[in-house]
């Protein structure tokens, strides 16, 4: 009998270790699970092991997303959405919004470890649609500006076709419309990527328009993606609240010896070069004002041809107000620059005109004295 209770407790042993040996495995998987989760890597050394081991495809990063706006179809008159962006323990929202028109940025910080963005399109707290994205695949390598995505529905009741424009941009040091904006303060760093963002939008469509017309010269200069980030839709303010849509575009040297900014009933008005609604000299300008009660609003202060000061207000429509603001005050600055630079040029040349006008004549008195002195001699011998 003891014997075989011997062998019992020997085979129990042998089960006791094979369970002990799946409770070490659990006990892996589960730490695993949490390194996975990011609960770990919180610690330095965690984190630098999984990126080094290939686990973790990148480091933590600041996403700044520009959340242009959400495109849908509905039945009723107004909805009041707003965007909600999830990446791990990570969560932004925009302010709400009832035309679906945001133009907002918002900054996310993706921890490493994090494999996807989830993106929901809400009213209140109910969720209309929603997006999810791979960090790796669809922000590290292919994020485009202005780009329209699909988005899932969630409630077919209240919306049909939703997607939603939005810019992503992972904060980088080395930029190349850097020199666009060396010398102006914009005080916040939101306000400088989307002005690169916006120049660096208007330098690929310069270039792809001198393409289309068969331009030798594809280098783009800076001015000219300044004049060219300058156009685009606003709406006017005319009084009594009313407001007209409007299309803004720019004309200056080479092609125009004044600075103008001018404004269009729409684009192709504009790009035929027909006769504007209103023209504003840009060496006029007295300021560009952001209005601090209406985050859609902004003012500029010009003198018009009889010098009368005048106050014109805007709403933006295609881009963020303060970036609109601060696009105006450098082209307002770049062309103060070139008036500058073109009456030193003048007051040169008026100096130097007297200075060889004088010499001239004094060349022309130097021959005729030469002339007229052999003859006096040739009298004084006779």
């Amino acid at each position: 009998m003891l014997p075989l209770l011997m062998g019992m407790m020997g085979g129990g042993g042998g089960a006791m270790e094979m369970l002990q040996c799946c409770m070490v495995f659990a006990a892996i998987c589960a730490v695993c699970k949490c390194f996975k989760s990011c609960s770990f890597r919180d610690c330095p050394c965690v984190k630098r092991f999984y990126r080094l081991s290939g686990q973790d495809a990148f480091d933590e990063f600041e996403l700044m997303v520009l959340v242009h706006e959400a495109l849908f179809e509905h039945k009723h008159k107004s909805i009041k959405t707003c965007v909600q962006i999830t990446a791990g323990a990570n969560t932004v929202t925009s302010d709400p919004s009832s035309n679906g028109v945001f133009q907002q940025p918002l900054h996310l910080l993706i921890e490493q470890g994090v494999e996807e963005i989830c993106i929901e399109l809400k009213e209140g707290n109910h969720v209309l649609a929603d997006l999810h994205l791979n960090v790796v695949k669809h922000v590290l390598c292919v994020a485009k500006p202005e780009n329209i995505l699909s988005m899932k529905v969630k409630d077919g009741d209240h919306i049909h076709n939703p997607r939603i424009k939005l810019t992503m941009v992972v904060n980088t040091e080395q930029d190349e419309e850097k020199g666009l904006l060396a010398g102006a303060e914009t005080g916040s760093s939101d306000i400088d990527i989307l002005v690169k963002q916006q120049f660096r939008k208007a330098r690929q469509e310069e270039i792809a328009t001198r393409k289309v017309g068969d331009h030798g010269d594809l280098d783009v200069s800076d001015l000219d993606v300044l004049k060219h980030a300058c156009t685009g839709p606003l709406e006017i303010f005319e009084g009594l609240g009313k407001s007209t849509l409007v299309y803004a575009g720019v004309s200056g040297p080479p092609h125009s010896r004044r600075w103008v900014l001018g404004f269009w009933k729409d684009q192709k008005s504009c790009e035929a070069k027909q006769h504007g609604m209103l023209e504003i000299d840009l060496l006029k300008v007295q300021s560009v004002q952001a209005d601090p009660s209406r985050h859609h609003v902004f003012v500029i202060n010009c003198f018009d041809e009889e010098r009368v000061r005048r106050q014109i207000t805007f709403r933006r429509v295609d881009r963020a107000r303060d970036v609109w603001v601060q696009m105006l005050h450098l082209l307002v600055v770049k062309a103060r620059e070139y008036g500058k630079k073109v009456t030193t040029v003048k007051q040169a040349s008026s100096k130097k005109a007297p200075s060889s006008r004088a010499s001239s004549r004094g060349a022309v008195s130097d021959g005729s004295d030469s002339a007229r002195t052999p003859a006096r001699a040739k009298t004084m011998r006779s």
